[in-house]
């Protein structure tokens, strides 16, 4: 069946409505002890994140929709509590807005992560308990970190560039400090209260709130097919 299309003849609603049905009816008829849920909610995440970013930033403006997306993220109702958002050093507020932009970049821009390191490149994976199952998952954000240290500018001039590039998101006290290398040329490295700094962003979810989290985001998402919608009133359609 054709996809539906909006007044502007998009078709992004339409993808996330089936996205969420399609995770509606694994859910359903799939035995326990042979799903592959959690793979499939990464696999939807992703998908939206990567191919309806714009599409996901207009869905976040307006009067009506700030109202649910200004709220401290543990206040949506959207299966996340407080401790999801194990860290966060950008200057900015935990609202759900600025939580979902962090899983976007997270599961849009994946590296070599290194879970272990002292500031490790943007990307997720799941965090190993023994039990051979999966069981949460980590989604990092970190914009200043490069093959999971932090990003090196080989001129004064870089470093200072890209501390006013971001300057909305970094500290109050960024500054910078200089780094000797072998080759006797000199690194720039950012630091904050006299410390080496990188903004980090930490998200993890147990599978059974990523999948909540990600029904919410495919219903939220699903809203404009319906024919002459508000624009601001959520209807649960993927649970209908």
């Amino acid at each position: 069946m054709e996809y539906f299309r909006d007044p502007k003849n998009q078709i992004y609603a339409d993808l996330a409505y089936r996205l969420g049905k399609i995770i509606n009816q694994y859910e359903k008829k799939v035995m326990a002890e042979d799903k592959y849920i959690a793979t499939l909610y990464i696999a939807v995440l992703q998908n939206l994140s990567t191919n309806c970013d714009e599409y996901i930033k207009q869905m976040t403006k307006g009067i009506g929709k700030d109202t649910l997306f200004k709220k401290h993220f543990s206040e949506a109702e959207w299966g996340i509590d407080e401790s999801c958002w194990v860290k966060n050093t950008f200057n900015e507020e935990r609202n759900l807005k600025n939580f979902i932009n962090k899983i976007r970049n997270s599961v849009s821009h994946p590296t070599a992560t290194d879970l272990h390191a002292a500031l490790p490149s943007t990307g997720y994976s799941t965090i190993k308990d023994g039990s051979g199952i999966i069981k949460k998952f980590r989604f990092i954000n970190s914009p200043d970190s490069s093959k999971n240290r932090p990003k090196q500018f080989d001129t004064e001039e870089r470093v200072k560039s890209y501390i006013k590039n971001n300057k909305s998101q970094l500290p109050d006290d960024i500054s910078y400090t200089e780094k000797p290398m072998s080759s006797n040329k000199m690194m720039y490295i950012l630091t904050s209260n006299s410390e080496i700094f990188g903004r980090i962003s930490i998200i993890e979810m147990t599978v059974e709130q990523l999948g909540v989290f990600v029904k919410k985001l495919t219903n939220y998402l699903a809203q404009p097919i319906q024919i002459n919608w508000d624009g601001e009133t959520i209807e649960d359609l993927i649970a209908a």
